[in-house]
């Protein structure tokens, strides 16, 4: 509203008619008696009894017919305010208080002073503290309106109003800026006129009325940050509130809320969804400041929350109720950062925070999670991904290490400092907790759960193909299909199996008798030094880069060394099966104490699982222990063949465990499935 308009709409209206204005508000709220020189009342409004806030969508039910429609699910509310079209003179919207006429400087006074001025001069109020959110709405466009109805047109002649007696106030006195001498004078003459439960503030031509009034006095008046009104009273669409703007806000009434102060940057907030008439209703209270920085705002059904550098989001209904009960913005969660956003699934709602995420739907209750898990559970579509709502809030392991959350479909979102977050699907979730699920050998989840692609290595030699794959801290998940679950883990228990025993010394003694120095079934041209794989193990630094030689193996000699020696007489086909032992953290001493190195072992497990009505179950039907021999020294020639620096594994083999095979040094088929990453 335009200050041209203000102007002309208020000379047409004095010209329109000869009769008193009528008090503002309903009568269901006292009017103030005719205010002439009187001083403020103490401030009373923030004790007014209110009425509970409707709740939101994400409630249950609404108590007023206003707050039953569905507030906006935008997928843009995490951008800043968007700022409504300027309408009004900027100069008016952020003008500061105007000076009160008691610190006029005495030498601009007149010989004769206007008996209006001695009539309506105001004694010194103390006027309340500006909140935080004045000085962020500071060139913000003031929020236009152009609905409603003036509640209280002039309804005198601008013949019928008194005539100004001396000099005009607006010759001797500074007219605040954003107001002309028009006006002034017309507010002067306006002072003069008792209108019963209305008041005139020069320069402006507007009344302030009823509770408002009460309210605005309150405050300290024109002193307040509100500063000097700017547009007449109106009535709402609703018909029954009111509603007066002022230089930097408004105040709004309503007989069940009270008249509460708004400021611009929490109106614009307010108009985007949708004024009075919105989900929010009526302001409840004024705005009340946080420490260091930021501020709230309530109204019927919901709260508004403001902080730098965020913005102003709004909070209610169930989630609302979940966030006052974590602390509100002085909890874990924080500011809000978006207003409340629709789901597809169940027709659900959320609130994203600084911290983290409060999600709702009928069938779960409003739910809290916070940063990592919140973060990969958006990475994973919320609400209308795979994992669904979630069926609890966040939760504390026992071990005070890691939290967790669990959702609909079964899985789990895992998080520690060490790990981070990652879910695990239903059917691994079975497989982990058959094995003591964290506190177990596996440990936490390292990576989320993958599905190999189809190729040759996400099967071992005569086992079957793995389907899914997760990795742990203690170990790997293989699944072939939906019911066989292969595991390795490591595991402290050793089977005290010893390392197998060589002829080299018949061996060196043939091949001296026969003057053969190369095992007479291996190409000349096999490289035994090779490097085939590494592995690294963080609980023996010292050894370094642990290397995988190719070595051989000769079946006239019975004996070899080597990758080879473990796949084609130990039948570990696969070199991912050694390096996984190489990184276990359990490991001793040689059979033979004599010689260097360390036996490292690992566990391979095979369990069946299936659905019963209690959930998935697995159970744990074969098991071997593998073991890595590895020497750290040289041996530039090993077992009459090149060697290397170091030679690194010597043999790679099974020993103990449950299947057919155990107490033999020969694996299972199935071993280098549980032992195999078909990702890499």
């Amino acid at each position: 509203m335009t200050r041209k308009w203000l102007i002309t709409a208020a000379i047409a209206m004095v010209a329109a008619s000869g009769a008193a204005p009528a008090g503002a508000q309903p009568d269901t709220t006292p009017s103030p008696s005719p205010v002439t020189t009187t001083q403020a009342t103490p401030e009373t409004a923030d004790s007014e009894a209110t009425t509970a806030p409707a709740l939101s969508p994400s409630g249950t039910e609404a108590e007023e017919p206003a707050r039953e429609a569905l507030r906006p699910g935008s997928n843009t509310s995490e951008d800043a305010l968007t700022p409504a079209p300027e309408t009004v003179d900027p100069e008016r919207t952020t003008r500061a208080p105007q000076t009160p006429p008691s610190e006029t400087p005495e030498e601009t006074a007149p010989d004769e002073e206007s008996p209006s001025v001695q009539a309506t001069r105001e004694p010194a109020v103390t006027a309340e503290e500006a909140p935080p959110s004045v000085a962020e709405g500071e060139g913000l466009p003031y929020p236009e309106r152009t609905d409603g109805v003036e509640s209280q047109p002039m309804q005198r002649s601008a013949q019928s109003l008194p005539e100004l007696r001396g000099t005009p106030r607006s010759e001797r006195e500074p007219i605040p800026e954003g107001f002309s001498k028009e006006e002034a004078d017309l507010a002067e003459r306006m002072e003069m006129a008792t209108t019963s439960g209305c008041q005139t503030f020069w320069p402006s031509p507007h009344l302030v009325c009823g509770a408002i009034l009460d309210r605005y006095l309150a405050m300290g008046g024109p002193n307040s940050w509100l500063s000097l009104p700017n547009s007449p009273e109106y009535t709402n669409p609703d018909g029954v509130g009111k509603r007066s703007q002022f230089l930097n806000g408004s105040i709004y009434w309503h007989p069940t809320t009270g008249a509460h102060p708004v400021t611009i940057l929490y109106m614009t907030k307010w108009d985007q969804l949708g004024w009075e008439t919105g989900w929010l209703g009526y302001p409840t209270a004024a705005e009340i400041p946080h420490s260091p920085i930021g501020s709230q705002q309530e109204f019927q059904g919901a709260g508004l929350f403001w902080t730098q550098p965020v913005g102003v989001y709004a909070v209610g209904g169930a989630i609302r109720t979940k966030y006052d009960s974590t602390g509100g913005p002085g909890g874990p969660l924080g500011y809000p950062t978006t207003d409340e956003i629709a789901v597809n699934n169940k027709n659900g709602r959320y609130n994203n925070f600084q911290n983290g995420t409060i999600s709702w739907s009928a069938d779960t209750g409003s739910r809290v999670l916070y940063g990592p898990i919140r973060d990969r559970w958006t990475q994973l579509g919320r609400e209308d991904g795979p994992l669904g709502y979630p069926l609890s809030d966040e939760q504390s392991a026992a071990n005070g290490t890691a939290r967790y959350v669990e959702f609909e479909n079964g899985s789990s979102i895992w998080w520690t400092a060490v790990t981070g977050a990652h879910e695990i699907s239903s059917d691994i979730l079975a497989v982990w907790q058959t094995y003591g699920a964290h506190d177990g050998n596996l440990g936490y989840p390292v990576s989320p759960a993958v599905t190999p692609q189809s190729n040759a290595r996400n099967s071992a030699h005569d086992g079957p193909a793995i389907t899914k794959h997760q990795k742990f801290e203690g170990g790997i998940v293989n699944l072939a299909g939906d019911r066989d679950a292969y595991v390795g883990m490591y595991d402290p228990t050793p089977d005290n199996v010893p390392e197998p025993q060589t002829s080299v010394t018949n061996k060196l003694e043939q091949t001296r008798q026969q003057n053969d120095t190369w095992p007479p079934d291996i190409p000349k041209d096999h490289d035994t030094s090779k490097i085939v794989g590494e592995a690294t193990n963080i609980h023996h630094p010292l050894y370094g880069t642990m290397v995988i030689r190719q070595g051989y193996y000769s079946g006239a000699w019975q004996d070899g060394w080597g990758q080879n020696k473990a796949q084609h007489y130990h039948q570990l086909n696969y070199i991912d099966s050694i390096e996984f032992v190489l990184e276990s953290r359990y490991s001793g001493p040689r059979s033979d104490t004599t010689l260097a190195g360390r036996d490292f072992w690992a566990y391979a497990t095979h369990s069946i699982c299936e659905l019963t009505w209690s959930g998935r179950q697995c159970q744990e039907v074969e098991r071997r222990v593998v073991h890595a021999i590895y020497d750290p020294l040289p041996w530039p020639t090993y077992k009459f063949t090149p060697g290397g620096d170091p030679i690194g594994v010597v043999t790679a083999f099974c020993g103990g465990g449950t299947s057919p095979l155990a107490g033999t040094t020969i694996c299972d088929p199935w071993v280098d499935v549980a032992l195999l990453n078909p990702t890499n």
